[in-house]
């Protein structure tokens, strides 16, 4: 019961960012997940491609990937999912999981925000990736990169 709390007062008391905040913008773009790929020890990536972009490349872990295949798969599992409780709570506070966008890179480290329409106005939540990833996936709401995301790949050498 402490975790179900826990997770509903996570929900409930959103940090929204300004600077993050609000509809769409021009400067994102819109992407979607082309593979999966499996590096062993060293994580999976998610491979995000939006039209005309190069593709950026998202390490995440073994569980994540794991969830985020059941969800492209739309496989059931026996027992709920952490995911499942996520949706549960959104259901059951009338909110909506709009989009998933991928802001920064810092540390090589990807940051997004999970936008959520609510009868008492839009949340702004602070997620990883691979978890937003995931619920996006799971609910049909689309994922968005900030342009300067792609550039950081354009700007990478080739091999």
């Amino acid at each position: 019961m402490k975790r179900l709390f826990f997770v509903a007062a996570s929900l409930v008391f959103v940090a929204c960012s300004d600077e993050q905040a609000g509809l769409v913008s021009d400067d994102l773009i819109p992407a979607r997940i082309t593979d999966v790929i499996d590096y062993g020890a060293d994580g999976v990536a998610v491979v995000l491609k939006g039209k005309d972009s190069p593709p950026v490349l998202i390490v995440i872990g073994h569980c994540e990937a794991r969830a985020l295949m059941v969800a492209i798969q739309d496989e059931d599992f026996p027992r709920p999912l952490s995911y499942d409780l996520l949706e549960e709570i959104l259901e059951n506070v009338d909110g909506e999981v709009t989009r998933l966008v991928v802001h920064s890179l810092k540390d090589n480290t990807y940051y997004a925000n999970l936008y959520i329409d609510t009868p008492n106005g839009e949340w702004v939540l602070d997620c990883r990736p691979s978890d937003g990833m995931v619920l996006v996936t799971r609910l049909g709401a689309p994922i968005y990169l900030k342009q300067h995301i792609f550039e950081r790949e354009m700007q990478k050498p080739q091999a």
